[in-house]
């Protein structure tokens, strides 16, 4: 699904844009599906339903492009985190389905281990 406008890049953005982030997830969710939460990215964002994960595919080299990915949970078969140092975890998550591999690039300072627990959870019920 191509989208034209609409979305901003969180790369040139300060601050939390959850609430506008929630906004723009809501006009993807069917009749029955509940948004639960929602995660900046270096390039716009990435939102947990109660029944996929969306998140916003943009190339950086084009602002009126953008892919929006929903991938049913039960379809995940793995998720990588990159651990950087003793203590420390990059901003890097990357999902695996049968079809490809999507790599997230979260914005400095978001809880990418609460984000990796979170949907670690879900893909192993």
């Amino acid at each position: 699904m191509l989208l034209s406008g609409g979305f901003n890049l969180g790369l040139f953005s300060k601050g939390d844009n959850r609430q506008k982030h929630q906004e723009q997830a809501r006009e993807f969710l069917f009749d029955s599906e509940e948004l639960e939460d929602t995660y900046g990215l270096l390039v716009d964002f990435v939102a947990f339903t109660s029944h996929r994960i969306l998140f916003v595919d943009r190339s950086l080299l084009s602002k009126s492009r953008s892919v929006v990915v929903s991938i049913p949970y039960g379809k995940i078969e793995e998720i990588a985190i990159e651990k950087t140092g003793m203590f420390s975890f990059s901003n890097n998550i990357e999902i695996a389905t049968k079809k490809e591999t999507h790599a997230l690039n979260f914005m400095k300072g978001s809880d990418v281990m609460g984000f990796y627990r979170k949907l670690s959870e879900r893909i192993c019920r």
